[in-house]
């Protein structure tokens, strides 16, 4: 067994261990190829009544594998022991650890947000980022990516978006309206090109009630074992970012959001109205260009939704469009994106009030070692979502395995924790 199982497989043990005898299960299931990096090839697999991921060194296609598989609402770590031929995986699987699923909004929805209120105590401008997503269909945003629970453990916990320079620290007090499990991450957004804030990381301080946090990947989403009402922050904003990976395992993650988009926009059109070849050294002059073209008011922002695929070829779009637009011209650039919901605060009596009145999509791409984010819409209108498709509203929970649908996040976090940044 190789030491990246070894490795896994020990930081796995300790959480959801297996009681007692267990036994290999006999497997013969299809694979789909979901891509590499830093040596390791990775495949979903799915059978009759299971599917999970199995990692595998590249180029080796027979052996021990650590992997997951899931079945019903249970998500089993273990080795996946067989042959890789053709698509399809012939062997066996042997459980170490297994783990229940919980569930979380994964669709854009009103529903969602509906009766979502803030105070917050701060000396700058801040959006409170909540939900993060994937996908386009149906008219609205989707997360159909598999969370993984990369740290668990009492405040302090730490959020890093980026490695950043010229930074400076901004410490937030909020006081939400009800109850909340999802706990939404304070941010600053650029609304205008280009790119000139970074946020760098931010750490939950405090909790009242005092409660347990599970740091989420991928898409940095926090959620709290018990439903949270305050919540204490420090915010580190940078004016650069770094030019150069301080940490490799972060891009591990970002793959992720080089999936399909469920957005199709011709390459003449992109080419022609972008102009831009990709280059690994200028991702954040594309990200910039990209920015500035969708924000210049050349293309206008209604509240009613014609589709991201139609929004060069008419002239205009709604702000999910807008957003999905963005998502999917720069994945095709080769460029991680993903969208983001989030809240913005009207400013009395020098606190920021939030309510669902307020939500706001933005954009968030993985350019040198880090997240940045901005409105890739025109900024001198109401940027506050319009209606959203009725049709979804009554499908706004999907059951995410939060604990372990992607071993990898074990070796990361591991790695990670053991690298102190700041």
């Amino acid at each position: 067994m190789g030491p990246l199982i070894m490795l896994l497989l020990f930081s796995a043990l300790g959480n959801g261990l297996l009681q007692g005898n267990v036994s290999m299960m006999q497997l013969n299931a299809s694979l789909t190829y979901i891509g590499n990096a830093f040596s390791i090839s990775i495949y979903q697999v799915n059978s009759t009544n299971s599917s999970g991921y199995l990692i595998t060194p590249q180029g080796e296609y027979q052996g021990d594998f650590v992997g997951v598989l899931r079945i019903g609402n249970t998500t089993l770590i273990g080795i996946y022991s067989g042959l890789l031929a053709r698509s399809v995986f012939t062997g066996y699987f042997m459980p170490i650890a297994s783990y229940e699923s919980i569930r979380i909004p994964t669709v854009l929805a009103l529903s969602n947000y509906t009766y979502f209120e803030a105070t917050v105590q701060s000396i700058v401008p801040i959006y409170l980022r909540y939900l993060v997503f994937n996908e386009y269909g149906n008219g609205t945003l989707l997360n159909t990516l598999p969370l993984v629970t990369v740290e668990a453990s009492m405040p302090p916990l730490t959020i890093w978006f980026s490695n950043g320079r010229d930074c400076s620290e901004y410490r937030i007090n909020v006081t939400y309206g009800g109850p909340m499990q999802v706990v939404p991450i304070p941010v600053i957004v650029n609304t205008q090109p280009p790119l000139t804030y970074f946020v760098s990381n931010v750490s939950i301080t405090g909790t009242s009630p005092q409660t347990e946090l599970m740091l989420l990947e991928p898409g940095d989403v926090v959620i709290a074992e018990s439903p949270v009402t305050t919540v204490n922050y420090t915010m580190y904003v940078c004016r650069e970012v770094m030019g150069h990976p301080g940490s490799k395992y972060g891009l591990l993650y970002a793959m992720e959001y080089l999936g399909p988009s469920g957005v199709s926009i011709p390459s003449d059109i992109s080419n022609n109205i972008f102009r831009v070849k990709y280059s690994n050294n200028d991702s954040m002059g594309i990200v910039n260009n990209v920015f500035s073209v969708l924000s210049s008011g050349k293309y206008n922002l209604v509240t009613y939704p014609v589709g991201p695929g139609n929004l060069f070829i008419v002239g205009k779009g709604s702000v999910i469009d807008f957003v999905a637009a963005a998502m999917a011209l720069l994945r095709n650039y080769g460029i991680p994106t993903r969208a983001a919901l989030g809240f913005y605060g009207i400013n009395e009596n020098g606190l920021y009030l939030f309510s669902s009145a307020t939500g706001v999509l933005w954009d968030e791409s993985y350019v040198g070692d880090g997240w940045v984010m901005y409105t890739p819409m025109p900024s001198n209108v109401n940027t506050v979502l319009g209606p959203i498709p009725g049709n979804v509203v009554s499908s706004v929970i999907t059951g995410l395995v939060l604990a372990l649908p992607w071993i990898v996040g074990f070796l990361i976090y591991l790695l990670i924790s053991k690298v102190k940044m700041r």
